[in-house]
């Protein structure tokens, strides 16, 4: 059985791999903090409950009649023409600016870092709770 057919385990995959995303561009900003120039960048917000709809399929993107692409791997583009996987960054319009150009601010971005942190914890442990749930439903509890 693929677990992602279970709405809120591939919800939660889904949350995971974002998490990791952004993880990945907060720790480019710090890097670049002192880079002449750099603004910082961010990854648009994802919405949870979105994405448990989304997996249940109670919300389906329909092209018109006739229009409908199809994808026969998932490596393919989708309907809205992103790469499967990808998340949208788009740059920091609140970040202070340095004489020099750099638009980091490196206690906002330990903020975020930790509150990425915080949030990766949450979803991993409801992953497991969910997993040792399934366990427990099929005898398997220890």
């Amino acid at each position: 059985m693929d677990l992602n057919q279970i709405p809120i385990m591939g919800a939660l995959k889904e949350r995971m791999r974002w998490l990791n995303e952004n993880q990945s561009v907060i720790a480019e900003n710090v890097a670049n903090a002192d880079t002449p120039g750099y603004r910082a960048r961010k990854l648009e917000q994802q919405d949870f409950s979105s994405l448990v709809e989304k997996f249940a399929g109670d919300k389906e993107v329909s092209a018109p009649r006739g229009t409908a692409m199809l994808r026969t791997d998932p490596r393919h583009m989708s309907p809205t023409g992103a790469v499967e996987g990808e998340f949208k960054t788009v740059k920091d319009k609140n970040m202070e600016e340095d004489p020099d150009g750099s638009a980091v601010v490196l206690e906002e971005e330990m903020a975020r870092m930790a509150d990425n942190q915080m949030q990766y914890g949450l979803a991993v442990n409801l992953y497991r709770k969910n997993i040792g749930l399934m366990k427990k439903a099929l005898g398997k509890a220890q």
